[in-house]
């Protein structure tokens, strides 16, 4: 995908609706032709509109307005481009559950979750998800609003369903090995 469709659809599926600003800013990025070849030379993973965004913003440059957004990332590209390239964004979302569920759910129960980071909670809670690693059925609970797919790479130990919801038949088991109970101070078994 082109830069500019990338930033396309940033706008479109990302900052529509969640920020008005970064939307404008995505949509502008996306026809202006300057912008998009010195964001097309840098590597793929380093072209996500966030990372640029936040890295204007991390450098002290304007997101107010489009065109003086453009002007000061033409004039200071080198220092952008220098922070796109050393400095990384912190999403705080529940996906991460996904990479980390294989290793909680191999170990002796009752466990307890303690967050130190600045997710507000939410990788609290992984019990509360649906999860699908490499294609396979979903598991966890059948009325999460939230499925994660995950694709995995080498020996992962995937959790095993053990047994079903609250009223639910063995048969339709959507609960992990690891969790039958989240608490606000973690989750155990």
């Amino acid at each position: 995908m082109g830069t500019a469709e990338l930033y396309r659809r940033f706008a479109a599926r990302e900052a529509r609706g969640n920020s008005p600003r970064y939307e404008a800013l995505a949509e502008q990025i996306a026809e202006d032709d300057e912008l998009t070849s010195l964001i097309g030379r840098l590597p793929d993973p380093e072209r996500q509109p966030n990372l640029l965004l936040a890295a204007v913003r991390f450098l002290g440059g304007p997101t107010d307005a489009p065109d003086a957004f453009r002007t000061w990332v033409r004039d200071h590209w080198d220092e952008v481009r220098e922070t796109v390239l050393t400095r990384r964004t912190q999403t705080n979302e529940p996906g991460r559950c996904a990479t980390l569920l294989p290793l909680p759910a191999s170990l002796p129960r009752p466990l307890a979750l303690i967050e130190v980071g600045a997710s507000a909670g939410l990788c609290l809670y992984p019990d509360r998800y649906r999860y699908s690693y490499d294609g396979r059925p979903a598991f966890g609970p059948a009325g999460s609003p939230v499925t994660l797919d995950c694709h995995t790479s080498g020996p992962v130990p995937l959790p095993r369903n053990r047994r079903p919801s609250s009223g639910e038949p063995a048969s339709t088991s959507t609960r992990s090995t690891f969790a039958t109970t989240a608490t606000s101070a973690g989750w155990s078994a």
